[in-house]
């Protein structure tokens, strides 16, 4: 098997860069492609790949226009050029060991001897707040750094998989493989801003019979921003965060299965937790549960408005021309 490597990027050159020197170290792991989907950066991100052209295979830019936050658009640029028969699922933010694309590969490799046919695969991001001294970073020295939430709720060998009933609610974008059906692998584009594109392609190949496992050993390193994309990890680190977009995904999420109550129990759970700011204008977290029945219909009702403000921006003038 190759696997075909999809990567997002906006205005990251160095971080992407840096990832790219990862790819080009990768060990017993047959890349047929890296394709940089660039969402619209003003940065030179075609100078960030030429020093790269002849060390990695089928390295290629795609882009799309500027027009806010739509890595889900980006990745669907790469996921439509794809021949590779697996297609590995990165950010441009991160750090790959050595054998990260070798470790992906295996898990689908193992396809038919124990494992289901069909699946996504998760591998572990681990985070970090200062660069390794070496690329690519070693896969033991990756281990040792902080791991993401997702550890303490499915393991560290996601055992704890096999028993939830919404095992695709940890599939995150920054790592994680399947492999090339064409027609089933796509990203909403209904979703766009920050936030759970990733988790309901999760949810829809989940839907579909695919099985989410886990291969420990294909981790990434999370290099933190001072400035983090990320509202949780903005929490975290005591900035001010903004969930806007992802309570609109949440809430455009529970519309598109509204028969789910998993999906409904899952979400609903996660809304409990944010209300507006003293301005109306963002979605914040307090520290105490609300009402998330309130949230979705806050939420609902600014979705019906912008609609038919596009609708109305984008219909034709009924009056008559003028002779």
């Amino acid at each position: 098997m190759d696997a075909s490597v999809i990567i997002p990027t906006y205005n990251r050159p160095e971080l992407l860069g840096r990832q790219l020197a990862c790819l080009a170290e990768q060990i017993d792991g047959t890349i047929r492609e890296v394709l940089v989907c660039d969402d619209g950066s003003s940065s030179d991100t075609h100078g960030v790949l030429a020093p790269f052209l002849s060390r990695i295979p089928g390295l290629t830019l795609l882009r799309q226009e500027d027009r806010g936050f739509r890595a889900g658009q980006a990745r669907n640029l790469g996921i439509r050029r794809a021949q590779g028969d697996v297609l590995v699922f990165t950010d441009d933010d991160v750090l790959l060991p050595a054998d990260f694309i070798s470790s992906h590969l295996e898990a689908h490799a193992r396809a038919g001897n124990g494992a289901p046919p069909r699946q996504v695969v998760l591998g572990l991001r681990y985070r970090t707040r200062s660069h390794p001294a070496r690329l690519p970073p070693d896969v033991r020295e990756v281990l040792q750094c902080t791991p993401d939430s997702r550890v303490e709720e499915i393991g560290a060998e996601g055992k704890e998989l096999a028993a939830c009933d919404h095992p695709w609610f940890f599939v995150y974008s920054c790592n994680f493989s399947v492999r090339n059906e064409p027609g089933e692998v796509l990203f909403d584009e209904d979703f766009s801003g920050w936030g759970l594109e990733d988790i309901e392609l999760g949810y829809r190949l989940a839907r579909l019979g695919y099985a989410i496992t886990l291969a420990p050993r294909a981790c990434v390193l999370h290099v933190e921003s001072e400035r983090p994309r990320d509202p949780f990890i903005c929490e975290e680190r005591g900035i001010a965060p903004f969930y806007d977009t992802y309570v609109r995904n949440m809430v455009r999420f529970l519309d598109k299965y509204p028969r789910d109550r998993v999906l409904g129990r899952v979400l609903s759970a996660d809304l409990r937790w944010y209300l507006r700011d003293p301005t109306g204008r963002h979605w914040i977290k307090d520290g105490h549960e609300h009402d998330p029945g309130t949230v979705i219909t806050e939420e609902r009702r600014c979705l019906r408005a912008e609609t038919t403000a596009a609708l109305t921006r984008h219909s034709p003038d009924p009056r008559p021309s003028p002779a």
